[in-house]
């Protein structure tokens, strides 16, 4: 045998005989053995922690890009909201000017300026004294108003008796009563002084056609009765819309 070969089986001699036989295993041993189990159970848990962590991370990724995409989403919503309301307030504003350019005024007021005029049961009164006739539909030759388009017109009177008369008129829409006004402005009961002065009024809101006539007409009582003028008694109306 050569030297070489002599060398290693002394050096494996020596290192089994070190080595701890099976069957002969020491608590130190065993100590060992579990820091190694624990060791990698350690491990086992650290990288399912680290494997968890990683999911997280993505789902929170995917969390704030679709926050993102939902604030973007808001945006664009809200900016379409804005361009309505514009385009909204745009086209009212379009709308009111069509409508300034184009509305028609209609608009009158008369009244009985001369001391007074006697009027007959079912007669027109007729207001000369022409304040405002705006669009020219109040004829103050025979005190008719022709409403010149269709539309909804607002009529006031304001009726006031000559002394020692009873007069009741009425605001008529083709000759048909709409309201009526009354003023009595007779003696007292011993004949020797009149009453106060009392101003009857009538109001009348009417849906009319183009050509239909309104007027304030004599409607009670029979004969000839006396209205006191110097601008107390008054026709007016206007168009609403």
């Amino acid at each position: 045998m050569n030297r070489a070969f002599v060398s290693v089986v002394i050096f494996l001699s020596l290192h089994l005989s070190r080595a701890t036989p099976l069957g002969h295993v020491t608590s130190k041993d065993n100590g060992k053995i579990f820091f190694k189990r624990t060791l990698v159970n350690y491990q086992d848990e650290i990288t399912s922690l680290k494997n968890n962590i990683a999911a997280l991370e993505e789902r929170v990724t995917k969390l704030e890009t679709g926050k993102a995409s939902h604030v973007m989403l808001s945006n664009q919503v809200e900016n379409i909201g804005s361009g309505i309301d514009e385009n909204h307030k745009i086209s009212k504003r379009a709308i009111y000017r069509r409508r300034k350019i184009f509305r028609r005024e209609v608009a009158f007021h008369a009244t009985l300026t001369k001391p007074s005029a006697t009027v007959k049961m079912l007669e027109n009164i007729v207001f000369s004294n022409v304040i405002t006739n705006i669009g020219h539909a109040y004829n103050h030759h025979t005190g008719v108003f022709t409403a010149p388009i269709h539309g909804t017109y607002t009529f006031n009177t304001n009726i006031v008796a000559e002394r020692g008369h009873y007069i009741e008129a009425s605001i008529v829409r083709n000759g048909e009563v709409a309201v009526s006004a009354i003023s009595d402005h007779r003696f007292s009961q011993d004949g020797k002084h009149f009453t106060t002065w009392d101003q009857g009024n009538a109001v009348a809101i009417l849906r009319l056609n183009k050509g239909d006539k309104v007027a304030v007409a004599l409607q009670w009582p029979e004969g000839s009765h006396a209205i006191h003028g110097r601008g107390k008694s008054s026709f007016s109306g206007y168009l609403l819309r």
